[in-house]
């Protein structure tokens, strides 16, 4: 990119003598001189159709990566669905563990109680000689009608000896596999939610990979399209600017004011990460902001710009000191070429026009005449308070 720009500052040499009639030209100047002037021209076309094509790419590389960001997205949404449920099964799966406890607590009251029961018994039986006891009562009996009802008895009593056993296993067996069953799925929610929150970190991840890109090429298109004026525009800038500087050298002021609120969301001057110069500041701020003009002084040229948007470039007389502001990426601008605007004049409205990336204002503030390769461009902060 700084090549391109090098390459640049031979516009305004070359466009001033374009300005110049074609008669006066051809006398003043040899046939070679011409032809190396119009050899600088193309050349400088060339470079700018080159960087216009790298800009091209790079947006093209953007919208893989605003497509892949809304993929990542969703995949976010979707695991945060599923963490969800999980959760719920997991709260679910605890409250109906702890009602199974209270219920084997139960059982194992009643398995107590009748174990007391069984043992009393058999101690019975171990005193009176196995089953002597049972047979005493059947010898005790004073008719054959009584004998069949004790032997009834008896076998009742002996079955349901047997049978309280067998519910007690039975409901003890229940009631353990339950339990197993219960603690597998505990088990496995809690893994499938370590599983969950391990995807979402990977997405999270993903997606402050993505975006860091994304601001990268952002940053990268700005870079170019910012440096990126054509022909026209660059002759139609420096005749108006000509007549504007002319029309300002009665119009004097001794300080700027911020040209709108926000915050600066980039500063002015070299960034390592990009290896480019950032040519002004950029304040973003939402909602339906005004863009003042930061001095007295004479509209250049307001205008709709392929890479700037919607831009106003204003000239001003500082203390008999020539200064040019720029204002881009305007929703809107309220103001006309060549007319006289006042410190604090509302000229526009913040806005995402041109190649912009998010409401925003880019200003620049040229310390002289406005060119095409910034060589005038200082930081704003030496005059302005942001």
């Amino acid at each position: 990119m700084k090549r391109i720009i090098n390459k640049l500052i031979l516009v305004a040499a070359s466009l001033s003598l374009t300005l110049l009639p074609k008669g006066v030209l051809a006398e003043t100047l040899p046939n070679t001189k011409i032809k190396s002037i119009q050899d600088k021209r193309v050349k400088v076309q060339k470079e700018a159709q080159k960087a216009k094509n790298e800009m091209d790419q790079l947006k093209d590389q953007q919208k893989l990566l605003v497509n892949s960001l809304d993929s990542i997205n969703l995949s976010i949404e979707n695991a945060k669905i599923k963490m969800s449920q999980k959760e719920a099964e997991i709260i679910n799966g605890k409250k109906v563990i702890e009602e199974l406890q209270a219920e084997i607590e139960g059982f194992q009251k009643r398995l107590d109680q009748r174990q007391v029961i069984i043992n009393n018994r058999l101690i019975t039986i171990q005193k009176s000689g196995g089953n002597n006891s049972y047979l005493n009562v059947i010898f005790d009996a004073k008719s054959f009608g009584d004998l069949v009802q004790r032997i009834n008895a008896i076998g009742k009593f002996m079955n349901a000896d047997q049978d309280i056993v067998k519910d007690q296993r039975n409901d003890l067996e229940k009631v353990e596999l339950k339990k197993k069953d219960l603690m597998l799925t505990q088990n496995k929610l809690e893994n499938d939610k370590k599983d969950l929150q391990n995807i979402e970190l990977t997405l999270v991840n993903q997606e402050t990979q993505m975006k860091a890109i994304l601001s990268k090429l952002k940053d990268d298109v700005n870079e170019k399209e910012q440096d990126i004026l054509s022909l026209e525009e660059q002759e139609n800038l420096l005749k108006d600017q000509e007549k504007a500087i002319k029309a300002a050298s009665s119009i004097t002021g001794g300080d700027f004011t911020r040209p709108a609120e926000g915050y600066v969301s980039s500063g002015f001057g070299y960034r390592s990460f990009d290896h480019e110069t950032h040519f002004g500041v950029d304040i973003a701020k939402n909602g339906s902001t005004p863009i003042v003009s930061v001095a007295n002084g004479v509209v250049i040229r307001a205008y709709h710009s392929s890479s700037y948007g919607n831009v106003v470039f204003i000239t001003h007389n500082i203390n008999g000191k020539v200064f040019t502001s720029v204002y881009a990426h305007m929703q809107k601008y309220q103001v006309s070429t060549g007319q006289t605007v006042s410190k604090g004049q509302k000229i526009g409205t913040m806005g995402n026009t041109g190649h912009s990336f998010g409401q925003h204002l880019h200003f620049e503030l040229h310390d002289g005449q406005w060119n095409e390769a910034k060589s005038n461009a200082v930081n704003p902060a030496k005059y302005i308070k942001f």
